[in-house]
């Protein structure tokens, strides 16, 4: 796969991204949704309804008669086309704050994004397992450490199961550098909104840890954990060498917070 560096963007946050990196310890809660490119009028049914405190329930909200229900994280999807992400998206609560300044394909219009980041097999994923490079020069030596993650830390994902990738808890979607489509809610897990999902550690473990790279238009500098079969003696993963979430979770070495 290539590597879309922008060399600026990347740079200019290592400041920030070799010292610390975005988490948060806030609690889900209901979301309101917002259309793209002009909000609905709520209710006052609907105002209520953002501020309940029912974790991760899907608010559907009807602007007419007219008007079917919509939600957050899609479908619809923008354009009708999934790998351009939900038309509606999550502007309130803990899903509301990770989203907080994110741009939709940074800018560019839909096509151009799709041109430059995807092809008939996937998505263009930065090298080395998307961890950025020192200076935000792609031939430079990849920022990767290996890290114990301690009993009790929360962390969290937007995607399913079978991956093998984790963020520190609340880490900004614009600190992650993922494609649009990471925020399409899963049909076949539908109360994972927006398909993502939350952890705590209960057995520490060792990953590889570092910066994301600046992808997808995105800047990336939050910090990431990659998932390895090697520091697990007797976990079983991809050929890759990946170990995956769900395989972690079945061993007792993390717990669903949602």
């Amino acid at each position: 796969m290539h590597l879309f560096s922008r060399r600026a963007p990347l740079v200019a946050a290592f400041a920030i991204a070799a010292t610390s990196f975005s988490g948060g310890s806030a609690q889900a809660t209901t979301y309101a949704p917002a259309p793209a490119p002009e909000p609905p009028a709520f209710t006052t049914q609907d105002a209520k309804a953002r501020h309940s405190k029912v974790d991760l329930a899907i608010v559907r909200h009807k602007r007419t008669t007219r008007d079917p229900a919509i939600a957050v994280c899609g479908p619809p999807y923008v354009f009708g086309d999934p790998n351009l992400g939900p038309k509606y998206l999550p502007r309130t609560s803990w899903l509301g704050s990770i989203l907080r300044g994110y741009v939709r394909y940074g800018g560019l219009p839909p096509a151009t994004f799709l041109d430059r980041y995807r092809t008939v097999d996937g998505w263009r994923y930065p090298q080395d397992f998307g961890f950025a490079h020192a200076g935000g020069y792609s031939n430079a030596k990849p920022l990767i450490t290996t890290m114990t993650l301690p009993k009790g830390l929360k962390l969290d994902r937007f995607g399913g199961e079978t991956g093998a990738f984790l963020a520190p808890y609340g880490t900004p979607f614009v600190k992650r550098a993922l494609p649009p489509s990471s925020l399409n809610t899963f049909d076949g897990d539908p109360q994972h909104l927006c398909n993502y999902h939350a952890y705590q550690v209960e057995k520490p473990f060792q990953v590889d840890a570092g910066p994301a790279a600046s992808a997808f238009q995105q800047v990336g500098v939050g910090r990431q954990y990659h998932t390895l079969v090697k520091y697990i003696p007797g976990s079983v993963g991809n050929d890759k060498g990946e170990l995956p979430i769900s395989w972690l979770v079945d061993h007792g070495y993390l717990k669903r917070l949602n």
